[in-house]
């Protein structure tokens, strides 16, 4: 009911004067609920377009073919080391609120904690992370897994690399270097009162 009434009162003469009269009249009489009236009056995009894909995937005739599947392009930066923290990007289509990701092979699996999405919904959508590489975790490709409110998902096989750490080099201990040998001091002969040396 609201993705029709949003379309009527987009193209529609006749809800658009009823609307501009009476809105919750009109709302009223377009079938919505409470609770659609809430988030239409609420102004928020984010609120309305959810509201709006929630009613299409809900839809026994269309719901299966235009509420389109999310989608995962891309994701920056694409490696990362063993132990370290990354902000990282995800870049597809159609990403929902909420929507969870990973990275992983045959026998790990690390969770990129989503933090903002933009473009929920929508052909361009990216989403913010935080991804915490394990020290232990083993390195080599892993794949990166997105997976929608509805539970579909998109992956990208082998799109994020797992490094060694950078060992830290511990410096070389200092030789010691090698003892000078010190001969003994030689004795100076004994010079004669007239400075000569004497004879033997």
């Amino acid at each position: 009911m609201l993705l029709k009434f949003i379309h009527d009162l987009k193209n529609d003469e006749k809800v658009q004067r009823a609307f501009s009269e009476n809105p919750k009249k009109a709302m009223k009489q377009a079938g919505l609920s409470a609770r659609q009236q809430s988030v239409f009056n609420s102004r928020n995009r984010q609120r309305i377009l959810n509201a709006m894909l929630d009613e299409l995937s809900q839809s026994p005739i269309i719901g299966t073919w235009v509420y389109p599947d999310i989608n995962l392009l891309s994701i920056k930066p694409s490696s990362g080391s063993q132990g370290q923290t990354l902000q990282v990007t995800l870049t597809g289509q159609w990403f929902t609120v909420p929507m969870t990701a990973n990275i992983e092979n045959n026998t790990q699996k690390v969770p990129i904690t989503i933090q903002s999405v933009t473009g929920a919904g929508e052909e361009k959508s990216q989403a913010a992370g935080s991804l915490v590489l394990p020290a232990s975790l083993p390195t080599g490709p892993y794949t990166v897994r997105v997976t929608s409110d509805t539970k579909t998902s998109s992956t990208l096989s082998m799109g994020f690399t797992v490094k060694a750490s950078s060992e830290s080099k511990t410096p070389a201990g200092t030789k010691k270097a090698p003892a000078s040998k010190t001969s003994g001091a030689k004795k100076t002969p004994t010079r004669g009162a007239r400075g000569k040396t004497p004879k033997k």
